[in-house]
């Protein structure tokens, strides 16, 4: 079976050299993007629909150099259940997802490196 990381690099409109590093399903509670499938590269966010992630021209891509990631966890029972990241723009718009998966927020965190700035 394809893993979703293999799935998006085929498909994602990268740059020579570029690597997609992770890639994660989003459900629409607690996003402001609803649905969707988000991706790290070297170099990129990338973003899609998730019902459309398969087509090449549902994907959008923000730099990373110019955004600012912030992240933080929900809480429940006392144990951090998700990982919140969002990341904004120099205009102050913000794009907003939760990774359920502990292993996910750990690739997400570890693929924006330095350009996470915990929230609080």
């Amino acid at each position: 079976m394809t893993s979703l990381v293999s799935k998006v690099a085929s498909i994602v409109p990268r740059e020579v050299g570029e690597r997609v590093l992770c890639a994660a399903y989003v459900s629409g509670s607690g996003s402001s993007i609803g649905s969707a499938v988000v991706a790290v590269s070297d170099r990129h966010l990338f973003v899609a629909p998730r019902a459309a992630f398969l087509s090449r021209g549902a994907w959008r891509a923000r730099r990373l150099d110019d955004v600012r990631i912030e992240s933080g966890s929900r809480r429940s029972i006392g144990l951090a259940v998700a990982r919140k990241f969002e990341v904004f723009e120099d205009d102050g718009s913000a794009l907003v997802f939760e990774l359920e998966s502990r292993k996910e927020a750990q690739e997400f965190r570890k693929a924006f490196g330095r350009r996470v700035v915990p929230k609080g």
